[in-house]
């Protein structure tokens, strides 16, 4: 697939000076505040989703939407301000996610997930206001941050692909709660299990069992619950 991208990356966090109340006292209190970005993906003249996002990775933003949402493309070309990305070739139509059983290729425990996803835990701290994904395949791991839950998600899609990585039976911690869609994405890009440190919606456990993907939720240190 042939990307290019002629945004150049926006800081994603501001930090700011504001007025603060507690106990009765007003006080000077620096807080940091996430950054908002929108984007228009098209397939020639068809607008295939408007994302708000915070300002970077966009190029892998694109690549990860399209993969995680059944599209395929030849090239995909992202706009110099940012706001506009156009997809070229491929199949214009979404593909459904499909029945599979795949077994873990990919040796890594809740806890160890759970290692890797906290290596990002200061920048939530920093602003609590941003979700996670970490996808961890055979010898490599990609973790990315962004506003939006689904948008973490194909952030890292996208990361694992343009690198050249395998995501077949890898698996995939995120932040956010497992609801349909989500569970959509993880299966069209055949990993081979789902994490969260959220809860899971009961539409998207009874779908994720009929589509052979295993998800594990409510994620803490030593603990988990599945089916």
């Amino acid at each position: 697939m042939k990307v290019e991208n002629c945004f150049s990356n926006r800081p994603d966090e501001t930090t700011l000076i504001l007025s603060g109340f507690s106990e009765g006292l007003h006080s000077a209190v620096c807080v940091v505040l996430n950054e908002e970005h929108e984007l228009d993906l098209y397939r020639g003249d068809v607008l295939l989703c408007r994302f708000v996002c915070s300002p970077n990775e966009l190029d892998e933003l694109c690549v990860g939407w399209l993969l995680s949402e059944g599209y395929s493309t030849d090239s995909v070309e992202i706009s110099r301000d940012g706001h506009r990305a156009i997809a070229q070739g491929g199949t214009a139509v979404p593909a459904h996610p499909e029945k599979y059983n795949l077994q873990h290729t990919v040796n890594a425990s809740a806890d160890e997930m759970l290692t890797l996803f906290n290596l990002a835990s200061d920048k939530y701290i920093r602003s609590h206001g941003i979700h996670e994904c970490v996808i961890k395949g055979d010898g490599w791991h990609i973790l990315r941050t962004d506003i939006g839950r689904h948008n973490a998600i194909d952030k890292a899609v996208g990361a694992a692909v343009l690198a050249g990585y395998d995501l077949q039976g890898a698996i995939m911690f995120t932040s956010g709660r497992i609801n349909v869609q989500t569970v959509k994405k993880a299966a069209r890009c055949k990993v081979g299990c789902l994490m969260s440190k959220a809860v899971i919606t009961r539409d998207a456990l009874m779908l994720a069992e009929k589509l052979g993907l295993k998800v594990l939720f409510s994620v803490k240190q030593g603990k988990y619950i599945t089916k």
